[in-house]
């Protein structure tokens, strides 16, 4: 007979993916144990296996949910209305706000996605690649140019998710710049340039 679920199932699934995310972006996904995960969670390994029948599920959703959340967040900021410059200003706003409160979850993404079954790491990418896509149409709304010239498009979207996506690693969101301000200096420096920009007074 099946254990039946319990009443916070979804609860406990989404503790485990907060803490499975910090240990694996503190050690990396090969060197955590089910036991140290389970230990983290303060329960044990039988409990764990519970919830999620190996390291490589719990891995999974991780990278499932983070990367869903992405592409929900842009699928809303593209579908909000306003000209491009506006949809670019409020994606970047809401890609940094994710970001923000998703840093261990976005170093698993960036480091782990190797470790996952082939089947499901192809569904990761799969995932990536919709959002890259969806982010590649605005930026050739925003620069016609791209549709004439493809071998511009894959550079100028990785140019502009660089500019987000690697503040994981050095961004201090209680420094002197907010999220807000540096998403917004990310889409002036795309959209005008960095000369043009020029320097914001953040004091």
């Amino acid at each position: 007979m099946a254990r039946p679920q319990a009443a916070d199932y979804d609860d406990r699934r989404r503790s485990i993916l907060e803490q499975a995310a910090a240990l694996f972006a503190e050690k990396g996904f090969p060197r955590t144990s089910i036991a140290e995960l389970a230990q983290a969670c303060n329960a044990s390994k039988s409990w764990l296996y519970h919830y999620y029948p190996s390291k490589e599920a719990v891995l999974y959703d991780i990278m499932s949910d983070h990367i869903g959340r992405l592409l929900e967040a842009t699928e809303e900021s593209l579908a909000a209305g306003g000209d491009a410059g506006t949809r670019l200003r409020r994606l970047a706003r809401a890609l940094m706000e994710i970001y923000g409160g998703a840093r261990t979850q976005h170093t698993v993404l960036v480091n782990d996605l190797g470790c996952l079954p082939e089947k499901q790491r192809k569904e990761i990418v799969r995932l990536e690649k919709r959002l890259l896509e969806k982010i590649g149409a605005l930026l050739q709304e925003i620069n016609p140019r791209l549709s004439t010239v493809p071998a511009l498009r894959t550079p100028s979207v990785m140019l502009f998710m660089g500019m987000l996506n690697w503040t994981y690693t050095w961004y201090d969101e209680s420094g002197a710049i907010s999220p807000v301000e540096f998403a917004d200096l990310a889409a002036d420096v795309f959209l005008d340039g960095f000369s043009a920009t020029g320097v914001p007074d953040y004091s």
